[in-house]
């Protein structure tokens, strides 16, 4: 088994890696033409490093106590996207439309986290102890969600499909709007199946940042940066010739 110091050595070296790969700035692993080969290694390096952190990661108390505060943020953030994306289609089915364009609609909602500057990561006082650039490797792993063909970039998402038919009165459940993933039981998988967060029901969106993204916990636990948000795309849909798009409902 690697002791803390075979562990700390190595994340360090995958770092290095990773940044010789990329540059000082994350931000030119967007804007460079950075290849499908290059984009791949950095997948596996950034895959790597999530694993040491894992296997660093000490669960003491005050980690234990910031968890249970994200998993809390996060799971509240899920139920207000759900909310708010049918909201947003009731308003839709009793505004007012534009028969010269609407031909059809897209209601989406999300929940992401996003790299914005430094404030978009917390620095915490064991910091030191993990040994890794935290405000480099989150702000480099968001870009590398949004860039990768592997990793869905929403942590959660809904979606509802226009329908003339549906009236004012019409639920969330009818909608199949609403969280269904979180039903009690927690979602304690891999990485999160450890004895000091047992007494915890751990939301689907910790587990989908932490399975299901390279993201380590250390890496959630300084996550400062949330976003939900709610769309409706009014579309205008025409051929060459004028013929517009009629949905079949």
């Amino acid at each position: 088994m690697k002791t803390y110091v075979d562990l700390r050595e190595q994340l360090l070296s995958v770092e290095e890696k990773i940044k010789l790969l990329v540059g000082k700035e994350p931000i030119n692993f967007y804007l460079r033409d950075i290849n499908e080969d290059a984009t791949l290694k950095l997948e596996e390096l950034a895959d790597e490093r999530c694993s040491i952190l894992n296997q660093m990661f000490k669960a003491a108390p005050q980690e234990v106590r910031r968890f249970e505060k994200v998993n809390a943020l996060l799971y509240e953030l899920t139920l207000k996207m759900y909310k708010r994306t049918a909201r947003l289609y009731r308003s839709l089915l009793a505004g007012e439309k534009d028969a010269s364009f609407d031909d059809d609609y897209n209601i989406e909602g999300t929940l992401n986290y996003v790299y914005n500057s430094r404030k978009s990561v917390f620095q915490l006082e064991d910091d030191e102890y993990y040994g890794s650039d935290f405000n480099y490797m989150l702000e480099l792993t968001n870009l590398l969600t949004k860039k990768s063909h592997n990793i869905v970039e929403a942590i959660i998402s809904a979606s509802i499909l226009y329908n003339p038919k549906h009236t004012l009165e019409i639920t969330d459940e009818e909608l199949e709007c609403m969280d269904t993933l979180d039903d009690g039981r927690t979602w304690a998988e891999g990485c999160l199946n450890i004895p000091e967060f047992e007494h915890i029901c751990i939301c689907y969106a910790v587990h989908d940042i932490c399975t299901h993204k390279p993201y380590s916990i250390p890496d959630l636990l300084r996550m400062n940066d949330f976003w939900v948000e709610v769309n409706l795309t009014c579309q205008h849909i025409v051929d060459q010739v004028g013929d517009r798009f009629h949905a079949e409902y």
